[in-house]
């Protein structure tokens, strides 16, 4: 296999080596996504730096924390989608469509894991475990690396797994059935 064919595909795959190209790239293309993810975090944590308290549940939360999650995860579903829909699972479905069960999957996830469990484990962090979420870890420079952060990548690891479950079964299934359909046809020519 030459780099270009791992990278974008090619019919001459056989659907093992298709199914073996996408379990290659899905991380690589994980590590993208969860890098836009993180740097937009950092830089809404630099900008919105004061926080807006609410009482949610008997427990005093940061309002920012859900407008910093939230710009995130848009930086997240343009680097996400374009990513698997051109390199991992060399999409050739309705755009639109796609696009639109794409953004569904992601808001799923978006309330579940990124709002919710992220939040979760906050709150659990600062009551629980008695750690404010701003509590410095190490300082590089001028950058404060704080528990935040570390919640932060925990979040995304859970995120990953479930984000490639749901593009795989449901947003690109019709990509994998054309990939399924490519091969059958090369072994009719054969």
């Amino acid at each position: 296999m030459k780099v270009k064919e791992i990278l974008f595909g090619s019919d001459r795959l056989t659907p093992k080596q298709e199914q073996m190209r996408e379990m290659a790239l899905y991380p690589l293309a994980g590590i993208f996504t969860a890098l836009a993810n993180g740097l937009s975090f950092i830089i809404m944590n630099m900008i919105l730096y004061n926080p807006i308290n609410v009482d949610i549940l008997g427990h005093s939360y940061d309002l920012c924390l859900i407008i910093k999650q939230f710009v995130s995860w848009v930086a997240t579903i343009i680097t996400a989608y374009t990513t698997n829909r051109i390199f991992v699972f060399r999409s050739h479905g309705n755009f639109i469509l796609e696009l639109l069960g794409f953004a569904a999957a992601r808001l799923s996830t978006f309330l579940l894991i990124e709002i919710a469990l992220f939040s979760c484990m906050v709150m659990w962090m600062e009551n629980h475990l008695g750690i404010p979420q701003d509590k410095l870890i190490i300082l590089i420079g001028s950058f404060e690396f704080t528990y935040i952060y570390i919640v932060k990548a925990l979040n995304n690891i859970v995120l990953v797994i479930f984000n490639f479950v749901l593009s795989k079964w449901i947003v690109f299934r019709s990509s994998s059935k054309y990939q399924e359909m490519k091969a059958r046809e090369k072994k009719n020519v054969t």
